[in-house]
């Protein structure tokens, strides 16, 4: 059987999309596991330390000490979050990752988020397998195993599906939103392929050795109450506007701070200790990833939530000042120029909205109804805040289920219109206009 020339080239594209996403996709599960043991393992000492134990107050000050004095002198573009290094390596340097960032940033993430900081991991080390997976495929060039220059965008794509797979268990919404965060308005399908193969492949072999995924949801495979569609829509409206409020909040903290003037260490000093200042006050699980709140969210059982607010007022207040305690603390860890993540904390803002208008309106916890909101929460707040509507919509229905793609789909279209000029990624790749020489010149040096 005679071969075109183009059916050679898609076979040769194939052979090439499954070795990066396999490889992706195994990487991924065990970053994340090895991130997740180590942060749970300094925890332990901090806590464990017996009559040596220091003042809980005094670790986010030595996780601000480590990051200024050790991680940024050695490597200053390890701060911050992680997906606009992501977005200016493959946009615009022909997704050249210096290594160096892959590597410190993985320490400044742990080091940010096991000393109480506030913030997700999906950007960090989103980051950290999306440069690691550059770095392997540039490598294979070297030696001539048959990669080329652009195979190293396919790799980058890849590794950052593969957290959001393993992280989520989200086997196509993960490799959406890899490609939909760099070019929302001209996704292909050599990105896209490669990235859901990849994703799906990282699902795969958590659910084969049995590891869960780092967020857990649970919901219930019914119908919302169609008489409460008037309601969902408002909802709709309120995630959409509270995204471009957390984008506008971060804009305005990062200012204050003024990250790139002035010397890092005081900031990052100031910044962990408002921080964690303002969580341990209103409720400690507000401090690090937060991920147990989602498990609380969902089952209804608002007891963690609660935490020291018993006694000032109803639940809806409660959830309320949850909400606005878990955006303030993490735009002022990642704005002073602390490692850590969007993600995560835009979705536990996003469902503590949800939750809080089913309280307003009573509707019952766990209900149809209940999980709808806690669905346009979800997705709204991805979607407004990072201009992701399709992989919000997907990430929401593949975690919540078929019977909530209405809701979903709805606030993430509704979230992207009403802010689709303004995200929290772009702004912070405004930020920092003259690190893309400064990587260069790090490539260079990595050399």
């Amino acid at each position: 059987m005679h071969l075109t020339r183009e059916t050679k080239l898609s076979y040769v594209y194939l052979l090439k999309w499954i070795a990066l996403s396999l490889v992706a996709g195994s990487i991924a599960p065990f970053i994340i596991r090895l991130f997740v043991f180590l942060m749970e393992s300094v925890k332990t000492i901090m806590v464990r330390a017996g009559p040596f134990a220091a003042p809980v107050w005094i670790w986010p000050i030595i996780g601000a000490s480590i990051a200024g004095l050790i991680i940024y002198r050695i490597q200053p573009l390890a701060a911050g979050e992680g997906i606009p290094s992501y977005i200016r390596a493959i946009r615009i340097r022909r997704s050249n990752f210096s290594f160096s960032v892959t590597f410190y940033k993985f320490w400044a993430a742990l080091i940010t988020l096991s000393t109480f900081g506030n913030g997700g991991i999906v950007g960090p080390l989103g980051r950290v397998t999306s440069g690691l997976m550059a770095f392997i495929t540039e490598k294979s060039r070297i030696l001539s195993i048959g990669m080329e220059e652009q195979d190293q965008r396919t790799a980058a794509l890849c590794g950052m599906a593969g957290v959001l797979g393993t992280i989520f268990h989200s086997s196509i919404g993960g490799g959406i939103f890899a490609v939909e965060i760099i070019q929302r308005k001209s996704m292909g399908y050599r990105d896209l392929f490669p990235a859901i193969l990849s994703s799906s492949t990282a699902v795969f072999l958590c659910k084969l050795l049995g590891w869960k995924s780092f967020y857990h949801f649970e919901s219930i495979n019914n119908f919302m109450d169609n008489r409460m569609i008037g309601w969902l829509i408002i909802l709709c409206l309120i995630t959409g506007s509270m995204g471009w409020a957390y984008t506008a909040f971060y804009r305005k903290v990062s200012k204050l701070f003024k990250r790139k003037e002035g010397k890092i260490l005081p900031k990052l000093i100031i910044g962990s200790i408002i921080a964690f200042s303002i969580a341990w006050f209103v409720n400690p699980e507000l401090l690090g990833t937060s991920a147990r709140m989602i498990p609380a969210i969902t089952s209804g059982d608002f007891s963690l939530l609660v935490g020291n607010l018993d006694g000032i007022g109803s639940m809806v207040i409660i959830l309320i000042v949850l909400i606005l305690c878990k955006a303030v603390c993490n735009c002022i860890t990642v704005g002073s120029g602390m490692s850590a993540g969007f993600t995560g904390p835009a979705i536990i803002i996003g469902m503590l909205c949800g939750a809080a208008y089913a309280q307003i309106l009573q509707v019952e916890c766990q209900s149809p109804t209940y999980f709808a909101f806690l669905a346009v929460g979800f997705s709204g707040m991805l979607a407004s805040s990072m201009n992701v509507p399709l992989s919000a919509a997907v990430l929401s229905v593949e975690i919540f289920g078929l019977q909530y793609s209405f809701p979903a789909a709805l606030a993430a279209i509704i979230g992207f219109q009403l802010t689709r000029h303004q995200t929290i990624y772009e702004y912070a790749l405004e930020e920092f206009p003259d690190t893309i020489n400064t990587e260069k010149e790090l490539e260079s040096d990595d050399d």
